[in-house]
């Protein structure tokens, strides 16, 4: 098995609505206009209304208040677009996923605390584009819930191996499956026509030391992650417990030029935003608390 070969097979479960097919097709089209984008938008209540919802919540809220869906396009941005539309997708073609193998409400709470800390750690850098990492943190572990769905029994047998650590799960899946849930989420990202960066971080999320011309946005949802582990409510750590140094590669933090004295203020952060941004992404995982 290969995650193109994965892909390619699961692909009538995992294409995207119609309207997000043409609004990809529109945002290939050399000077296409946000009137005519907005306007294919509009004829989806719910994309619409995720639309108006992030572009006023971090990390592209700004000082005004969006009404209107021409305006929400320009603050939100194409490559950014994409990944919006790409999320809702998500949500809806994952909702059936086996409850055994996957809590929905925490897979997005996880989802949308490493974007939050993503956008964060970039904040602190002062450098890199921060909507884009993001979507990056916020789609980085798409490729798990395509192995559930589509790999149901394998991937009960990942679970039971690494249990509930998501590094060992990572090695359990080249072990077990032979394919890994960050190359089957590239794989995804490419055919849904996401940014080249957005598919390479989400492939080297693990290993950002791979990720090439991508390094630092993958540097940064890579220490993300590992933040995010610290407060995500599936691992059931201790509030308290110190994320492991294992956890985060050194080249990491070199590469970004941050250190482990931002995770505090970091994990603040997810603690101010979360709530808000889920409300958002997946009112559902609200629940969880």
């Amino acid at each position: 098995m290969n995650a193109q070969e994965l892909v390619e097979r699961s692909s009538g479960l995992f294409s995207l609505p119609e309207v997000c097919s043409r609004v990809n097709e529109l945002l290939d089209e050399p000077e296409v206009k946000e009137e005519v984008i907005a306007d294919v938008i509009g004829h989806d209540p719910a994309l619409t209304a995720l639309l108006l919802k992030m572009a006023n919540q971090a990390p592209y809220g700004g000082p005004n208040q969006v009404d209107n869906v021409v305006e929400a396009t320009s603050r939100i941005g194409s490559k950014n677009l994409r990944a919006l539309m790409a999320t809702t997708s998500a949500i809806d073609a994952f909702d059936q996923v086996d409850e055994e193998l996957v809590d929905m409400g925490d897979f997005w709470h996880h989802s949308v605390c490493c974007g939050i800390a993503a956008d964060t750690l970039a904040q602190c850098c002062g450098v890199g584009d921060r909507q884009q990492v993001f979507v990056a943190g916020l789609l980085h572990d798409i490729g798990q819930l395509l192995l559930y769905k589509s790999c149901p029994e394998l991937a009960e047998q990942v679970l039971r191996k690494a249990g509930e650590s998501e590094y060992f799960r990572y090695r359990a899946e080249q072990e077990i499956m032979g394919v890994t849930h960050a190359q089957v989420g590239a794989e995804l990202l490419r055919r849904w026509q996401l940014s080249p960066c957005l598919q390479e971080v989400t492939e080297f999320h693990h290993e950002p030391a791979n990720a090439g011309k991508y390094g630092w946005e993958a540097s940064i949802v890579h220490i993300a992650t590992a933040v995010a582990n610290r407060v995500e409510p599936s691992w059931k750590m201790d509030s308290e417990k110190q994320i492991s140094p294992l956890q985060i590669q050194p080249e990491a933090w070199e590469v970004t030029g941050l250190s482990p004295e931002v995770i505090d203020s970091t994990v603040e952060a997810i603690g101010r935003e979360s709530f808000a941004v889920l409300s958002v992404v997946s009112p559902g995982s609200l629940f969880i608390y």
